[in-house]
């Protein structure tokens, strides 16, 4: 099997309850950062669905990241009844689903080159199955995410859903809130949002080019003399004449043409260096 590496920010997309959007917020966000440049692997550890459905999550989060539906969530772990995974693969009469599994899985199927952020979608809300013997919280914190991404409706009962939802995830990594749906001409909307914001002092977000700006905040960047972590450079690695041999954007070592009129530097994932 060939190596797989972890994304250098691991993002994991919660919602707080089913049908919430995350599978749009995850798509659009993954959108948003290839834009800029990003590289991304998303993932779906299993799926269930309606089999009347023609595209499923894997689908659309494959789409969006570049991927293949069977990369994003391999086939095996497909149960065409709407049911919470583990539900769904014991009417299939499948083997039963366990946590250790999907994680094993999960690791190994990464790309070969780490890419810059891996996006892993969750199934129902953070207590909903993942498997027979763990839920959406479990799997989560056997992942280490970087960042937590939590969706949630923007209407009537959305500050009890989000404080349920938000309780447990919030231990394992910082949790930024999104209200889906949003409308600016809504007055609950705005109401839930300042309460959520002000009075709960979370982080919450209603649009997502602001959700992309708060995850590009949290990618490390790169010395481009010696390619360690900038934090950890004590400096001195590299002169002002010397050309940038690694890329600030990854770590990883450029192609370097000198000439006569200067040096050009490209990373084979993020392009040239300007």
């Amino acid at each position: 099997m060939p190596r797989s590496f972890r994304p250098h920010r691991l993002i994991v997309v919660a919602g707080t309850a089913t049908d919430i959007g995350k599978t749009w917020v995850g798509a659009r966000l993954i959108e948003e950062l290839r834009d800029r440049d990003v590289t991304i692997a998303a993932r779906k550890p299993a799926q269930s669905f309606s089999p009347d459905d023609v595209l499923t999550d894997a689908h659309h989060l494959g789409n969006a990241s570049g991927e293949t539906p069977e990369e994003v969530c391999p086939p095996h772990r497909w149960y065409p009844v709407a049911m919470a995974p583990p539900m769904a693969a014991e009417v299939l009469e499948h083997e039963p689903l366990l946590l250790d599994e999907l994680v094993s899985e999960l690791r190994d199927s990464w790309p070969g080159r780490a890419p810059d952020v891996g996006v892993v979608e969750l199934a129902g809300g953070p207590r909903s199955p993942m498997a027979i013997d763990g839920d959406c919280v479990d799997l989560a914190e056997r992942l280490a995410p970087d960042l937590i991404i939590l969706v949630a409706d923007a209407s009537l009962g959305t500050i009890n859903a989000v404080r349920l939802a938000v309780e447990p995830l919030a231990e394992l990594a910082p949790t930024v809130v999104v209200l889906n749906r949003f409308d600016t001409a809504h007055d609950l909307h705005h109401r839930n949002l300042d309460w959520l914001a002000i009075r709960d002092e979370l982080d919450v977000v209603t649009e997502i080019d602001a959700l992309v700006g708060m995850v590009l905040d949290t990618l490390p960047t790169y010395c481009t003399g010696c390619g360690r972590v900038a934090g950890e450079c004590e400096g001195g690695c590299v002169s002002e004449f010397d050309p940038p041999r690694y890329c600030p954007r990854c770590g990883r070592r450029m192609a370097v043409t000198i000439t006569p009129t200067g040096t050009a530097a490209r990373c084979r994932d993020h392009g040239e260096l300007v």
